[in-house]
């Protein structure tokens, strides 16, 4: 409670009781009560990828010039722009004034920041090159932002025309089709015109029952996908997808190779920089196979030999890998690589949506024609009648 009574609450990570009685005294509050809570109870969305870059790149930025970490972090915390950077930023503050590693108080946070962030901090934390380790995740993450902005101004265009083309086909179908086709002997009508007026009587019968089951299909399917078993299938067939495939073994290449570049470049162990990697494709079945990825190597295999077996990756990943494993200069290698795979991402991605627009287009105009068609025959069997 404050001192004028007003009541909240909030959730902190402290060691003790008096540790808390005390973090309640700094900021002048008044403890009523508490409970201790399993940490899974409270894990929060992650940072997004612009709360990242800021943080990232400021904090880079300060450490660089030589400002001390404690100093850093609460200017950090006094510069954020919403509510949960603001208390992310000052936990880690509070924790690092502890004593704790940024590493940890970073790792504390609920999962607000990604595995690859905090290895790459605890990384840069041990070599003593943090300034450097944060310079390179705001690069990284800088054009992780950029390929997701591109992927979804891709999807901007076919997103709106196919929304138009299924409110035209509605509209067509449960309005214009009925109120011409009322005035016609309907045992006159051809095929054409009774399909789609059967179909036209169906959805305004039954317009509720249909919304809910839409509505219902969407909420099992997000519950589905939480199913491990599941969601491995599904991330598996964005693989597979004859036109998306392509580009998302594409996309999933460039993240590879950009996370391997950074983690690499910081001094990250072979082995952690592969389970790392694994983790921040967004990709279950990806995962699993790094896991394979990861056996194998901790076996002596090559990387990329082992990248190479999944047989999931662009073919110029693999072979990239290798030439910088022969030559010694793997990091500057994967670096490139990861330059041309965001290149070749960008190029699929138009080629994508030049292919997708006349193909839906199309599709379109041959349902539009198809119900236009169902519409004039009755007229021309009326004329052909009255002659």
């Amino acid at each position: 409670m404050t001192r004028l009574g007003k009541r909240s609450n909030g959730v902190f990570s402290v060691a003790t009781l008096d540790d808390l009685k005390k973090t309640m005294k700094e900021r002048d509050l008044y403890l009523i009560d508490y409970r201790e809570i399993n940490p899974k109870e409270v894990m929060g969305k992650k940072l997004s990828t612009k709360s990242l870059v800021v943080f990232s790149r400021q904090l880079s930025t300060m450490i660089a010039a030589g400002i001390p970490i404690i100093q850093a972090l609460d200017m950090l915390q006094s510069k954020a722009d919403n509510k949960r950077s603001k208390d992310i930023y000052r936990n880690i503050f509070e924790n690092v004034q502890k004593g704790n590693s940024l590493s940890d108080s970073m790792i504390a946070q609920r999962g607000a920041f990604p595995d690859l962030l905090t290895n790459m901090v605890r990384a840069g934390e041990l070599g003593g090159t943090l300034d450097q380790s944060l310079f390179r995740m705001s690069s990284h993450f800088e054009k992780e932002a950029k390929l997701s902005s591109k992927i979804k101004s891709a999807s901007i265009y076919p997103a709106i025309l196919a929304s138009v083309s299924v409110i035209v086909v509605l509209l067509l179908v449960t309005f214009v089709l009925p109120t011409i086709t009322s005035m016609f002997d309907q045992s006159l009508m051809p095929t054409s015109t009774k399909i789609i007026l059967a179909i036209s009587h169906f959805i305004l019968n039954n317009w509720i029952g249909i919304i809910i089951g839409l509505v219902l299909l969407v909420v099992g399917l997000r519950f589905a996908l939480k199913v491990k078993s599941i969601k491995i299938e599904f991330d598996k067939l964005k693989l597979r997808l004859p036109i998306f495939g392509k580009l998302n073994r594409t996309v999933y290449s460039a993240r590879c190779a950009r996370a391997f570049a950074s983690l690499y470049s910081s001094g990250v162990q072979t082995l952690d920089m592969i389970e790392t990697a694994g983790k921040v494709l967004n990709n279950t079945y990806l995962e699993d196979k790094f896991e394979v990825v990861l056996e194998s190597v901790s076996r002596g295999d090559l990387i990329s030999q082992a990248i190479e077996r999944t047989e999931e990756f662009d073919q110029m990943l693999s072979s990239m890998i290798f030439i910088g494993e022969e030559s010694g200069s793997l990091g500057e290698i994967l670096t490139s690589t990861a330059d041309y795979f965001d290149n070749e991402a960008d190029a699929a991605l138009q080629r994508m949506v030049a292919m997708i627009e006349p193909i839906m287009i199309v599709v379109l105009g041959l349902i539009i024609g198809f119900i236009v068609i169902s519409i004039m025959q009755p007229i021309f069997t009326m004329y052909g009648s009255l002659g």
